[in-house]
This record gives structure tokens, C-alpha cells and sequence, in this order.
């Protein structure tokens, strides 16, 4: 009896993706463009396997900070609830997506590379910079909600704490001293979220290489040795990104039943207005 075969199929769609950075690069010189088109390859991949509830989009997260409404730093792909939400600003090249609707985000590099200890500052395509962004973006925990208050025509808005939005980075290469063996990727990505406390990428695919999942724990319960362990496959990469990818975002919370999202605090109605009777 035939029967699909998911190995072999996301074995020819690696080494597409990974044979599209080198027609990228005999064909295209600006680095921004480079990286435009490694992004649409890559969501173009995603969309085939991904349902529609979940759009895909490039831009910045929008949250309320405890100092105000605030923006993300920009993001490469932005997966997000297309069900309940749209961009709350929609431009040519980006869009602008409420937290509230954001499940996970995927950093796209041409090549990954690692910045030391002794320099001065962090490379931007550096497994370092991307840990650090991580953090910064799992801070974002507040959501803003809306409930009915006995009456569909009155609701009452809330803040309530939230999983953390899902990070992921996909490199078409590696580069550097991580490059030489998955070990020494792995070791490295574990020893910087480790030191960056709050970090927690789940997973990076180096294509052709390997895949790298951070391991989930309870927070709760865990011990501190329990943090970081960072666990990687050399066989099918693509396969385990990809299954890893759908797992995360199904069992992404999802606000109960009569909850709203009140993605208004970002859009705030005029505090005076004029009224007509009859």
C-alpha cells in the first residue's frame, strides 16, 4: 500500500529554500533585498502548510506598555489570529498588529552567526541580537480584553496576563565559530538565553543542518538547572520546524468564551461629543 511520505517531501522543499539563497545571491546585490525575498520565500512555504484562521504578515506588534501604547522593534514574520483581528494599520510594506492578536514571530537571516563576549556590541544577524530581541518581546504579557456586563450594550475592559508571544528564527546559513558542529550551536543558544534570563526562543532551523527546540517547562515548578536545555536534530529539520511550528501555535491560550479583544485602547473614541434628539 502507497502511503505519503512527509520525510521525503520536506527534504525537496529544504533544499529548495536552501538553493533560493544562492539564486538570491547571483542575482540580487542590496542586502534589504536579499533578506525581502528570503522573507516571501519562507511565508509563501508557510501559508501552503498553514490554515487560514492564521494570517502572515511583516511589520510590528503594538502593545500597551506600562508607559503607554508602544511598538515593537520590526519583524520579519508576524503570525497572528486573522479570525478576530486585522492589522490595526496597514501599509505597503508592513503592518502594524496588536499583541492581542499575535501568537508567534519568526526572525528570517540569510546567515547566523555568533557575536563573543569581548565585543563591543552585537552583530544583527547574530544568535545573540535575535536572544535579545526574544526577551524584549516575552515581556510583552498584558492583553486587553472586554466583557459584557449583564448587558450586550455595556462591557467592562481588563488587562490580564498572557502567554508569551512564540519566537522562532529560520537561517539560511551559518556562519562563524557555531557553524563547525549542531553541538556548538546548541550550547551557545543555550548558554545566552540562559544568561539573558527571560529569553525562550522555541525553536531555529539552520536549513540543511539542523533544527533547535528549546525545551518547555513549567515555570512554576521548575528547578533552575531545569532552564535553556536546548535539544536539536540533524534529520529532517524542515519536518521538525514545521511540526514543532503547529504544535505551538494550536496549543497557543485562547481567551475564553465572552472574552473580546479590546484592541480599542489603541484606537481611543473622542472623550466629547454632540448629540442630536429626535
Amino acid at each position: 500500500m502507497s502511503h505519503p511520505d512527509f520525510a521525503q517531501l520536506s527534504r525537496i522543499e529544504e533544499a529548495l529554500l536552501s538553493a533560493k539563497l544562492d539564486a538570491v545571491r547571483a542575482s540580487i546585490a542590496h542586502a534589504g533585498e536579499k533578506g525581502r525575498e528570503l522573507e516571501m520565500q519562507l511565508r509563501g512555504l508557510l501559508r501552503e502548510m498553514l490554515p487560514s484562521e492564521y494570517g502572515l504578515t511583516t511589520g510590528f506588534i503594538v502593545w500597551m506598555s506600562p508607559k503607554g501604547v508602544a511598538l515593537s522593534s520590526q519583524l520579519d514574520i508576524i503570525i497572528y489570529d486573522a479570525v478576530r483581528h486585522s492589522p490595526l494599520v496597514h501599509l505597503e510594506a508592513c503592518d502594524v498588529v496588536p499583541l492581542e492578536a499575535v501568537y508567534a514571530y519568526i526572525e528570517v537571516k540569510a546567515s547566523l552567526c555568533s557575536t563573543s563576549d569581548q565585543a563591543k556590541s552585537l552583530a544583527e544577524n547574530s544568535i545573540e541580537s535575535c536572544i535579545l530581541k526574544n526577551a524584549t518581546i516575552r515581556a510583552m504579557k498584558e492583553r486587553n480584553f472586554r466583557v459584557t456586563a449583564g448587558s450586550p450594550m455595556s462591557s467592562v475592559s481588563f488587562t490580564h496576563p498572557w502567554q508569551s508571544v512564540r519566537g522562532y528564527v529560520v537561517a539560511f546559513e551559518l556562519s562563524g565559530k557555531i557553524a563547525k558542529t549542531p553541538h556548538a550551536f546548541a550550547s551557545r543558544m543555550a548558554e545566552v538565553m540562559k544568561r539573558q534570563n527571560d529569553a525562550h526562543l522555541h525553536g531555529v532551523l539552520a536549513l540543511g543542518k539542523a533544527f533547535y527546540y528549546t525545551r518547555a517547562i513549567d515555570m512554576a515548578e521548575a528547578d533552575p538547572e531545569d532552564h535553556c536545555h536546548v535539544r536539536y536534530v540533524t534529520e529532517h529539520s524542515l519536518l521538525a520546524f514545521k511540526s514543532l511550528l503547529l504544535q505551538g501555535l494550536v496549543s497557543f491560550e485562547r481567551p475564553p468564551e465572552g472574552w473580546l479583544p479590546a484592541t480599542d485602547v489603541y484606537l481611543p473614541m473622542p472623550e466629547h461629543w454632540k448629540e442630536v434628539a429626535p
